[in-house]
């Protein structure tokens, strides 16, 4: 669908039911459909993450359709770290869920979103903004100067074992 009225801002309080659909959209394709328990989990936990987050350590900006509809956004969480050689601000930013409404896609919505959200980023005094590319979006993050992140250290998680045993 072409829509040259599209808007781009920054999401307030108030875009927040509009935030955690396109959220749930976005895990939704990203990783399948949720059981109806996890789905409810995580309904209930982003709203009240965006209400304590949002505009503080989360920057959220969206697309909108000139009839305020919200068509795509892009999440940027901030964190401080104690200062070093790769971060000597100590604060660097983690991109989220860039999403793009399927009938949206191929508009320049996502790269955008970016620009704006590398804005944000700048003006927070990141040292780096970091971000998980898939296959889709490699290519708009690429062309806006992102680029493998090289390292002799092995990126290793520990998923919380609370609940599953």
């Amino acid at each position: 669908m072409q829509n040259t009225e599209l808007k781009f801002r920054a999401a307030s309080a108030a875009d927040i039911p509009a935030v955690c659909r396109l959220r749930i959209a976005y895990l939704t394709e990203d990783v399948g459909e949720m059981t109806p328990e996890m789905q409810a989990q995580v309904a209930a936990q982003l709203p009240e993450y965006f209400a304590a987050h949002l505009g503080r350590d989360c920057f959220v900006n969206i697309a909108e359709t000139g009839t305020g509809e919200a068509v795509g956004c892009v999440i940027l969480v901030c964190t401080e770290k104690p200062a070093n050689p790769f971060f000597p601000h100590g604060k660097s930013g983690t991109v989220y869920g860039v999403y793009t409404v399927p009938e949206y896609r191929g508009q320049g919505i996502a790269t955008a979103l970016m620009k704006r959200l590398i804005a944000d980023g700048e003006a927070a005094g990141l040292d780096r903004i970091v971000l998980s590319a898939s296959e889709m979006g490699r290519p708009i993050y690429e062309k806006l100067g992102f680029q493998p992140a090289h390292s002799k250290y092995t990126e290793m998680e520990l998923i919380s074992r609370k609940g599953k045993e």
